[in-house]
């Protein structure tokens, strides 16, 4: 019997989280459950769809509910899409599952019904979580959806790095809960860049520019510094050891960085 997974925006300690629990253990009882996230930013669908490939890979098999849904109860589908190594991926199509899709090597989708005269605005609870019961006791893709192509489902706009000799130009992706800033960029685009370990540089942010070292881990600095590093995921961050760098910096989601050489100012 396969497990289930959640991902989702709701909350950690909302009713919504343990909605979908009640649902798998009424229509799959005896099935595994798993939480990936629910603290994930409300809305952010992009940044969403990044932690949903990471995390999605490590259970092979799984069958993965992920719901950040801003446009739930608007014209866009929901789907579920089948993976190569028999798991399947679950929600709203705006760009949510596409990324996980390609790292699982999606092999088919299909197009789910709506909850008809039901509550528009749950369909995590009254849509996506009941496929998933289904999925996982044993049911067909296609008993469950209309059969749709794979190069229709919607993909997030992700920010491409512009990486030349001692520059990298960017934009923020996300914000964890210890104030860690996820940049679209990576480890490979700063090593482009020609930053070595160790390096100092320079961030440079709509309202103010300031130093800080390309570290290994947050003890390289001393405590309530900040630093660019390589976080867990291969994402270039800017983090602060022992405190919070959203904080320090007031960054939102999609703001400009630019990271260049000190002796570039």
């Amino acid at each position: 019997m396969a497990l289930a997974a959640f991902l989702t925006d709701y909350g950690p300690a909302s009713e919504h989280v343990g909605a979908l629990h009640a649902v798998l253990a009424r229509e799959a009882p005896g099935v595994d459950r798993i939480d990936l996230a629910h603290d994930l930013p409300a809305g952010d669908v992009r940044f969403a769809a990044i932690v949903l490939e990471r995390t999605a890979r490590l259970l092979p098999g799984a069958v993965v509910v992920a719901v950040v849904d801003p446009g739930v109860g608007t014209p866009r589908r929901g789907v579920a899409i089948e993976t190569t190594d028999g798991g399947a991926l679950i929600g709203p199509d705006n760009g949510l599952l596409a990324l996980a899709a390609d790292s699982l090597e999606a092999e088919r989708a299909v197009a789910l019904e709506g909850p008809g005269d039901g509550p528009a605005t749950f369909h995590g609870r009254d849509v996506f979580a009941p496929i998933a019961a289904r999925l996982v006791l044993g049911a067909r893709l296609d008993q469950v959806g209309a059969p749709i192509d794979l190069a229709t489902l919607v993909r997030p706009d992700l920010p491409r790095p512009l990486v030349a000799e001692g520059s990298v130009t960017t934009r923020v992706a996300g914000v964890d809960r210890f104030g860690n800033i996820a940049l679209h960029a990576s480890g490979a685009d700063l090593s482009a860049a020609d930053f070595a370990p160790g390096e100092q540089l320079r961030i440079v942010l709509p309202d103010r520019e300031l130093g800080v070292a390309l570290a290994r881990v947050f003890g390289d600095v001393p405590a309530g510094e900040l630093l660019l590093h390589i976080d867990s995921h291969g994402m270039a961050a800017i983090a602060a050891n022992g405190a919070s760098a959203a904080d320090l910096l007031d960054v939102e989601p999609d703001m400009p960085v630019r990271i260049l050489r000190e002796e570039r100012g």
